[in-house]
């Protein structure tokens, strides 16, 4: 394998561990003493992390360093070993056993696939409360237990692959961004046939804790919300999008966030609006 595609196989790597534990590249990376911009360059595969930082990012995640790097052929040989002595011993059974060999290994294939499906938690915007405690990581999760009027919904067999199309501001408008970055899955009875739904990633603090920094909220495409409802909404003059509460006033729109330290922002004539969708759902990678 080439040194461009290792490191692009160890960027991947470490990307997916920092989502895992619901980590920003700038939180990771003061963990390991390096700026925002290193960890960036390490997840596009620009730059590898020398042993130092090798050493610091196996010890955030928990991992060994060779879980960084892809399969040696003699790790793969190993792998290819193991299934042919199953094999091996399977087909010495008679079938009666070989029957039960079959049975634990679905009923193993079946608590793995059960396993990845928790992994997100997909939660209805408006059976989440404001004060809902912040998020918090993986690590400590098993200890948290979610309020009694909150709802966790575990997806279903009957998935539908619903597009990302960027990032959304929840705190000051960013640029709206809509680069088609892969999809989620969402299950169907979530959806309207009659509608449009896309994810957006949340890029701030001021609609915490009821939607955290880096979890994805769901939108249903529609052209205004009522009022106090979770709209993203377009500024038309510098494309910039943000997730607020939406109050219609007499000769603006005021958005408001949950987050009490972000003050509401305010579209205006001077400063037009417009509601692109509302905030439906909110999912986050545990």
């Amino acid at each position: 394998m080439e040194i461009e595609q290792i490191n692009k196989y160890v960027g991947s790597k470490i990307k997916d561990y920092r989502k895992y534990f619901g980590l920003s590249q700038e939180e990771l990376a003061k963990k390991i003493g390096v700026g925002k911009t290193t960890i960036s360059n390490y997840e596009v595969g620009i730059r590898s992390p020398k042993k130092p930082q090798l050493i610091k990012l196996s010890e955030v995640f928990d991992v060994a360093i060779d879980d960084f790097f892809p399969q040696t052929d003699s790790t793969r040989m190993n792998v290819s070993s193991i299934l042919s002595e199953i094999n091996k011993i399977s087909s010495q059974l008679e079938e009666p056993r070989q029957k039960i060999v079959l049975n634990t290994a679905t009923n193993q294939l079946d608590e793995q696939n059960q396993e990845k499906k928790k992994e997100s938690k997909v939660i209805p915007i408006n059976k989440i409360p404001d004060d809902l405690p912040p998020y918090i990581s993986r690590k400590i999760l098993e200890n948290f237990v979610m309020p009694a009027n909150t709802m966790e919904y575990e997806p279903d067999e009957d998935m539908i692959d619903v597009p990302i199309l960027g990032r959304i501001a929840a705190g000051l408008p960013l640029d709206a961004v809509e680069n088609f970055d892969g999809t989620r899955p969402v299950p169907a009875h979530f959806l309207s046939s009659a509608r449009d739904y896309y994810w957006l990633m949340v890029d701030g603090h001021s609609m915490e804790p009821k939607i955290p920094f880096g979890s994805y909220v769901l939108i249903e495409a529609v052209p205004d919300v009522t009022d106090g409802t979770i709209g993203a909404v377009l500024f038309q003059d510098d494309c910039q999008a943000t997730l607020k509460k939406v109050y219609h006033e007499i000769d603006c729109l005021r958005l408001v966030s949950i987050n009490k330290e972000f003050k509401d922002q305010f579209a205006t004539q001077d400063n037009p609006a417009a509601v692109i969708g509302q905030a439906v759902k909110v999912e986050i990678d545990l």
